[in-house]
């Protein structure tokens, strides 16, 4: 029994089989170790890679939906929502990053050998986006309201101060247009050069101004549908008429109502409410916002519409010959950018005191009031006469002019009736006056005083008829969207255009200035977000908006 046992401690056969059966076991662990080690680098590779596209997608500025909420959507698509656990968004006007981070537990199969059940692989993902080139567009209100507790005033301040905060230190990089709006947009001489502006005034200077400066367009409803003008499409010109204000109507003649009221009308002449065309000169600027004025009706729509218009590529021929002619910094050539480059963001800041007024239009169809001749006549005295080839009473007989001032029987204390002559009035009973075109026409009486005494009185008798006939020639003349209180289709075309230049990345501010419920309304909608609205009861917190927004676009060129 002792001999075998002395036998095997000293032969030597068969250790080196248990030295491989150890070193089996080791490589077989170590092998399976590095299974698992794979197996969750794959795992985590695969959720960086997800957060990686994920991220990217979400932080780019023309990104409309909430970051975050695209970062979730999108993980979840993969599938690895359960292992999302945060998504961090910081932005500034110009610039958002978004950060994400997850881990991934994974089960082991052979380290749960050595305790190791789960092996927890983490992934972390920040993507950043910042636009090195700024275009800006004022959209500021100046109707007449902005008289109000010097309103005006505090815009000329505030506006001044913003430009002068974004532009501080600035590396031609920001370019900065204003657009003044009330019941029109004033484009200026050069500006409305550069479109198709059918009807053109054909006067210089009048009693109501220099008809030069007036140049606003009639847009069709047709443009709140896409963001840019196109320099073909026609547009007719503003005419100058007082066409809101409303005449009394006499039995008999009367002036009251005849006079247009410069304040009523919707493109006033001027040489200062007019668009400013991107600069980066603050002096420049400062000087010309200071020179604003307050007067007019209010048209929200419009100054949106050609704010986004001029933040649109297709204005880039129209800024590219602003350039040549030197009116226009050179290194703003080729400007508006595309929407689709990656490194320039657009701003539009909407300032409102108020709210939408229905704007008053006269008509051009299917009878031409814009242009072209009138069938009414002047005299040197200032007194009209109106030539009627058909359509006369019977009390005309054969005499086609009616002389609404003239009294035929003398009798005063029945009223100046009018009377029927073979020839116009020119002054005195043997000359003859002088035919005015519809412009001019207008720069001397409303529509209301010319459909009612030289329509109205001359073809019809009855007071019923008379109303009537005036009624449907007041129509005739000029077209009102809307009312006062109430202006449905261009609260809907505001919509429709802030809608859509939102679609095309441009970031919209909105202040509503001690303005009505319908204004905060429309320009909180119009707004990119509520966090992109403010709201002012006076100038200094009107300054404090824009200061904020400023401070905001300033934050985004100090870090680049």
């Amino acid at each position: 029994m002792i001999a075998p046992l002395r036998r095997f401690r000293r032969r030597e056969d068969g250790s080196l089989i248990v030295f491989g059966l150890f070193l089996f076991a080791t490589a077989f662990l170590m092998s399976g170790m590095a299974v698992d080690v794979m197996r969750s680098e794959n795992r985590r590779a695969a959720l960086a890679q997800t957060l990686d596209r994920c991220t990217l997608n979400a932080a780019a500025l023309r990104q409309t939906l909430d970051p975050a909420t695209v970062v979730r959507d999108c993980v979840d698509r993969e599938g690895l929502l359960p292992f999302l656990k945060s998504v961090t968004v910081t932005s500034v006007a110009g610039a958002r990053s978004v950060e994400a981070k997850g881990d991934i537990p994974v089960e082991t199969f052979f380290m749960h050998a050595s305790g190791v059940d789960t092996l927890n692989v983490g992934a972390r993902s920040k993507a950043e986006q910042r636009a090195t080139n700024i275009e800006i567009v004022l959209a500021l209100d100046v109707s007449g309201s902005m008289n109000t507790n010097d309103r005006i005033g505090g815009l000329r301040t505030a506006a001044r101060n913003f430009v002068t905060t974004v532009l501080g230190n600035n590396t031609d990089r920001i370019s900065i247009a204003v657009v003044p709006y009330n019941g029109q947009v004033n484009l200026g001489p050069a500006l409305a050069a550069k479109y198709n502006i059918t009807h053109q005034p054909g006067l210089t200077t009048t009693t109501n101004g220099d008809m030069r400066n007036v140049n606003c367009v009639d847009m069709p409803a047709s443009v709140y549908t896409y963001t840019g003008i196109p320099r073909t499409l026609a547009m007719p010109a503003t005419g100058w008429v007082d066409a809101f204000s409303t005449a009394a109507q006499n039995a008999t003649y009367s002036t009251s109502g005849m006079s247009p009221n410069g304040s009523n009308v919707w493109c006033p002449p001027s040489t200062t409410n007019v668009v400013r065309m991107p600069d980066d000169n603050i002096t420049n600027l400062n000087t010309y916002l200071g020179n604003l004025n307050a007067i007019g009706a209010t048209s929200i729509n419009a100054g949106v519409k050609w704010a986004g218009a001029l933040l649109d590529p297709e204005a880039r021929s129209v800024v590219n010959e602003f350039v040549t002619a030197g009116t226009v910094p050179p290194e703003f050539r080729d400007r508006p950018f595309d929407y689709s480059k990656r490194d320039a963001l657009k701003i539009i800041v909407l300032m409102t005191d108020g709210e939408n007024f229905g704007d008053v239009r006269l008509n051009d169809s299917p009878t031409n009031y814009r242009t072209g001749l009138s069938p009414v006549f002047r005299g040197t005295d200032g007194n009209f006469s109106i030539q009627f080839l058909t359509g006369r009473p019977t009390a005309a007989g054969t005499n086609q002019f009616w002389v609404p001032h003239r009294d035929p029987d003398n009798n005063s204390t029945n009223g100046i009736q009018g009377e029927w002559r073979a020839t116009s009035w020119g002054g005195t009973t043997s000359t003859q006056g002088t035919q005015l075109t519809w412009q001019q026409l207008w720069q001397h009486a409303t529509p209301s005083w010319v459909a009612w005494h030289l329509y109205a009185r001359a073809l019809r008798s009855a007071t019923a008829d008379r109303q009537a006939l005036y009624n449907t020639q007041f129509a005739a003349f000029r077209t009102q969207r809307g009312s006062s209180t109430s202006t449905p289709e261009m609260d809907a075309e505001l919509q429709q255009i802030c809608n859509l230049t939102k679609q095309q990345g441009v970031l919209i501010y909105g202040i509503a200035f001690s303005a009505p419920t319908r204004g905060i309304t429309t320009t909180r909608n119009c707004a990119s977000s509520d966090g992109h609205f403010f709201t002012s009861t006076n100038n200094t917190a009107l300054n404090a908006a824009f200061q904020a927004i400023a401070t905001n676009i300033t934050q985004l060129r100090l870090v680049n």
